[in-house]
């Protein structure tokens, strides 16, 4: 691991330095080139004007370069053909300049001098019209979700977030699905250690939401990808946020956002804590059918989960020159996951009448460390849309974690029962640590004005060490063994090689992209705990080809048809061989599933009307062979070193799933202060498992949900958003799952100058209405299983806001004026 460490920063450096050499450095231009420098003043004041845009034009208006000009107002192109060019200068609040400017065999030296612009009057009165980003903008081949505009998350996490985004549906686990298929999931574009529930929602700016990638990204992933884009505030000066709030539950949460930028640096660093206290409930009531007799069982659990944890980051950019750009940031988060249940099951007969009962505990403590250090390189060529990025992530976390469970049987006098077939007190401890490894770098080339090849390589090493012992009590002695069916100790590594290439060009207003993406990847696992166990699973190299097809008309809209193959790989739980017992239920992996292979075709359409309503229409069709699906089948294990009777949960390959479907998306803007986002997806899926472990297994249904997002100004600085959600009945390969459906609300008030403070009140789930339900059969049972993990919260955020726009900050001037530049006194006004 160190090796590849070492190698790719070394690698990451001989770019930057050849990259770059290629860069002006003050030398004395050739015989053939020369150099054209100049300086911009303020018409009126004559102090220097930096950060101007500088574009150096050829005769047929085509862009050569261009820079922003410095601290001192300077600019200069180096090593410039010799021709006929011209100069464009403009910057917000002034007017716009073109000047001539020619380089010849005499002339390779050419001073423009002082270049004065003049103040543009309506520019600078357009300067003060403050422009918000709409909650949610819709592309042909992406959507981006606004997160600061979604009051209904504030102070909640990423989980909050994405149940709040059109087309993703969050199930009460935290499972994220995209059109009924399961989505890949990045972190400001690259694989992360953190789960959703460990990313405040105040840390990040917005979801990206790609239905169906092009080559360019990883074919991991059957409905596409969403990517989480955490905040970077790049604004000049001094400038941050400090938030703070509570809930009717007793949860918590703050935190502060600090952004420093002058000339070359930009510096920027945030923190935030969250206290998180949600109450849980289920019910699982089962039918055993026996040969002779049938029997019921009872199992009913109450409780809280506790999250309370850290995230912290600090990074800074680095401008080297217009050219080149270093990016290095530290993310560091911690905490503690707690569940504490009280369980009781109930123990029926053929009439549902009970027979004895059982009252314990069932708690699961879970602490955890996530570290993730990303290194970043960017630079742009002479030519527009020339660039080159390299970049490097590393994720390392750690975990420990601790158990208890306990049961104890009563006849109906209350009298205790002991059962050696029944768990009646165990305990367990261990501890994990994860290894993420992504080295990556892209290059975009245009070819011509309406067509460009790009290209690239990326490589990801994971792996996963993990250990838990578990002691049961052992019945009549009373000693505590070690339960080797719910222990483990495990070593899991993967290494996924992708390249590819892509060549996007247009005729008219015809649009097309043909895409290949080829991946290569390498699996080991090793079972350390009893009789030790390993595979090794090496897939050779698969293709990944996509095509996209965009037609434009006139009117504003547009139609699109894309086709991409995808994969989904099982994860390494899916495939570890030890078993998490509860009550009566068990689950385990499966270490011969195989990848799943998913056709992915998609049409759609955009239109945009009178740029008040936005529609989006999209028909898909996916194929899956080798579909991954849980498989459930009562059977007999050996615990606490007992013969127990439960129903086992695993995955397993089905031969298919075929899914098609459409998605409708409306934007409108119905008033001037009220917009309204409606979603709305339909999906016929069929799954068949035929031969699947020698099972006969099929089931189809048409399911849909709708989602609906609206937004409200209301006098006096308030905004009223509210958003609803309806999910249909869900098909299973053994049940279904019954329709769901909530609604939240929230209202924020801003006040102060520049709006700098923001108080909001929000509550989720105003009707206590979002819990699951779902029903399975199998051979020997029916089951009936209720949960609920979150219930109506009220949440009261505040949000300060500061800003001081200064360019010169760090420069001792005897300017009064200059000192006093842009003091803003809080809030953001630029």
């Amino acid at each position: 691991m160190r090796k590849i460490v070492l190698l790719f920063t070394g690698w990451l450096l001989l770019c930057c330095s050849i990259t770059m050499a290629q860069q002006p450095g003050g030398k004395a231009p050739s015989a053939s080139t020369g150099i054209i420098y100049g300086k911009l003043l303020d018409a009126q004041t004559g102090k220097p004007i930096e950060y101007a845009s500088v574009a150096l034009l050829r005769p047929d208006s085509s862009v050569q370069t261009g820079m922003l000009s410095k601290t001192n107002g300077d600019f200069s192109f180096e090593n410039i053909a010799l021709n006929k060019y011209i100069l464009k200068i403009n910057f917000i609040g002034y007017e716009t300049i073109y000047k001539p400017a020619i380089l010849s065999a005499k002339t390779t030296s050419l001073d423009i001098g002082n270049i004065k612009l003049k103040a543009n009057v309506k520019s600078l009165a357009a300067v003060n019209v403050v422009g918000e980003k709409p909650a949610f903008t819709m592309a042909i081949d992406k959507r981006v979700f606004n997160v600061d505009k979604n009051l209904s998350s504030i102070g909640g996490t990423a989980t909050d977030v994405l149940k709040q985004v059109p087309s993703v549906n969050v199930d009460i686990d935290g499972n994220v699905t995209v059109r009924n298929g399961t989505p890949t999931i990045f972190i400001d574009g690259r694989p992360s250690t953190l789960t959703l529930d460990q990313i405040p929602a105040d840390a990040i700016q917005n979801i990206e939401v790609v239905t169906n990638p092009s080559a360019k990204y990883d074919a991991e992933g059957m409905s596409g990808i969403l990517n989480i884009v955490l905040k970077k505030n790049k604004k000049a000066g001094i400038n941050g946020s400090i938030n703070a709030g509570a809930t009717s539950l007793g949860s918590t949460n703050g935190g502060v956002d600090f952004n420093l930028r002058q000339e070359k640096f930009n510096f920027f660093i945030n923190y935030n804590i969250r206290n998180r206290k949600s109450p849980m409930t289920s019910r699982l009531f089962r039918k055993n059918i026996g040969k002779d007799t049938t029997t019921y069982t009872e199992q009913l659990e109450d409780g809280d989960f506790y999250r309370k944890f850290q995230t912290g980051r600090i990074g800074f950019d680095w401008f080297i020159d217009n050219r080149n750009t270093i990016t290095v940031s530290e993310n560091i988060t911690g905490g503690n996951f707690n569940k504490y249940n009280e369980q009781t099951v109930n123990e029926l007969d053929a009439g549902r009448q009970k027979v004895r009962y059982a009252t314990g505990i069932d708690n699961t403590l879970n602490g955890f460390r996530n570290y993730t250090t990303q290194l970043g390189y960017k630079h742009t060529f002479a030519k527009e849309g020339e660039e080159l990025t390299a970049d490097f992530t590393y994720n390392h976390a750690t975990g420990d974690n601790s158990s208890g469970f306990s049961l104890q049987y009563y006849d109906l006098a209350g009298k205790p029962v002991y059962d050696p077939k029944k768990p009646e007190l165990r305990n367990g401890s261990g501890e994990g640590k994860t290894t993420y490894l992504t080295a990556q770098i892209d290059y975009v080339k245009p070819l011509t004005e309406k067509s460009k090849i790009e290209m690239g390589l990326r490589s990801n090493t994971r792996q996963f060490d993990n250990f838990t012992n578990t002691y049961g009590k052992n019945y009549p002695s009373g000693d505590f063994t070690l339960d080797s069916a719910l222990s483990n100790n495990y070593h899991y590594q993967e290494q996924i090689n992708a390249g590819y290439v892509s060549y996007t060009g247009a005729k008219d207003n015809f649009g097309y992209q043909v895409g290949l993406r080829a991946e290569q990847s390498n699996y080991d696992g090793e079972t350390r705990l009893g009789e030790k166990s390993s595979y090794k699973i090496s897939y050779p190299v698969s293709f990944f080809p996509s095509v996209f097809l965009s037609q434009k008309f006139k009117g504003d809209h547009e139609v699109q048809l894309n086709y991409s193959r995808r994969i989904r790989r099982p994860w390494f739980r899916d495939l570890l061989p030890t078993i998490d017992y509860s009550g009566q239920s068990a689950s385990t992996g499966n270490p011969d599933l195989k990848p799943e292979f998913t056709n992915s075709f998609e049409l759609s359409y955009l239109k945009d009307f009178a740029h008040k309503h936005n529609l989006l229409v999209s028909l898909y069709y996916r194929n899956t062979t080798n579909a991954i699906t849980d498989f459930y089948v009562d059977t007999t294990l050996q615990l606490n070193g007992q013969s127990q009777h439960v129903l086992l949960s695993y995955p397993i390959n089905a031969s298919t799933r075929n899914s098609y479907g459409a998605e409708f998306t409306l934007r409108s803007q119905l008033t001037k202060n009220w917009d309204l986002t409606t979603n709305i997806n339909l999906a016929q899926t069929k799954i068949d498992a035929t031969g699947s472990n020698g099972n006969n297994l099929s089931n189809q249904g048409l399911t849909w949900f709708g989602k609906l997002n609206s937004n409200t100004k209301l006098p006096w600085n308030l905004t009223f958003q509210v958003s609803a959600e309806y999910e249909s009945k869900q098909i299973l390969p053994q049940g279904e799952r019954e329709p769901k459906w909530s609604m939240d609300a929230a209202i924020k008030k801003d006040m102060l100058k520049n709006k700098a403070l923001s108080i909001s009140l929000g509550i989720n789930d105003i009707f206590n209405t979002d819990r699951n339900l779902s029903y399975t059969t199998t051979s020997f049972s029916e089951q009936e299983n209720y949960r609920k993990r979150l219930s109506r919260e009220l949440r009261l955020n505040a949000t300060w806001r500061f800003g001081k726009m200064d360019m010169n900050l760090f420069k001792r001037k005897n300017n009064k004026s200059k000192e006093n530049n842009n003091d803003m006194g809080g809030g953001d006004n630029y």
